[in-house]
């Protein structure tokens, strides 16, 4: 079986024909990345060689047959496309390798919250500075996001304790500054 480069290889020229949307259409080849969700592998792209860079993704992307091998397909880079382990998971056996392009192509893109908590989580093997540290600094700061979202979300919808609570996070006791019901009704009733 050909190595993760080498798959790489054979679809850099040839890619926008069948993956047009690829990820490496935005950021290049220079970082190994998921066809199908985009993904990119926490490893060091400062590495000397672009070879040596997608090398070194071998322990978090998987070569992935189109046509599946156990269905007749082959070993070839024209069959093969990396994917990240999820994806690869998920993926159906496919016999027609043109169910499969379209299968990959029409993934979706991971959240970017993924990507930092990946790159924090799995940093260590690639020689990022203090994963731990930064793992749990992301993991805090997207708990905090969503908890935020949750209480403006209540608060728009009328809970008055979320109400208080943006109040006080913001500094804003007028927030927000819509105008009451019994204003916008006399404001209707005086219109000629």
């Amino acid at each position: 079986m050909p190595s993760l480069y080498r798959v790489a290889e054979y679809w850099m020229p040839r890619y926008e024909a069948i993956f047009p949307n690829l990820y490496a259409h935005y950021i290049g080849w220079g970082e190994p990345f998921c066809f199908r969700c985009s993904w990119l592998a926490p490893v060091d792209d400062t590495q000397g060689s672009l070879a040596a860079v997608w090398r070194s993704a071998g322990g978090w992307l998987e070569r992935a047959h189109l046509h599946d091998w156990a269905l007749g397909g082959s070993n070839e880079p024209e069959n093969l496309v990396p994917l990240c382990r999820q994806c690869h998971d998920i993926m159906p056996e496919f016999s027609c390798r043109q169910a499969a392009i379209s299968y990959v192509a029409e993934g979706v893109r991971k959240n970017c919250w993924w990507q930092l908590y990946t790159d924090g989580t799995f940093g260590a093997s690639a020689g990022f500075p203090n994963p731990p540290f930064k793992a749990k600094l992301l993991r805090d700061a997207y708990v905090r996001f969503v908890e935020v979202e949750r209480l403006v979300g209540a608060a728009t919808n009328g809970d008055e304790s979320a109400v208080m609570r943006v109040r006080h996070l913001i500094g804003d006791p007028s927030w927000p500054a819509l105008p009451s019901r019994g204003a916008s009704v006399q404001s209707e009733s005086q219109t000629p």
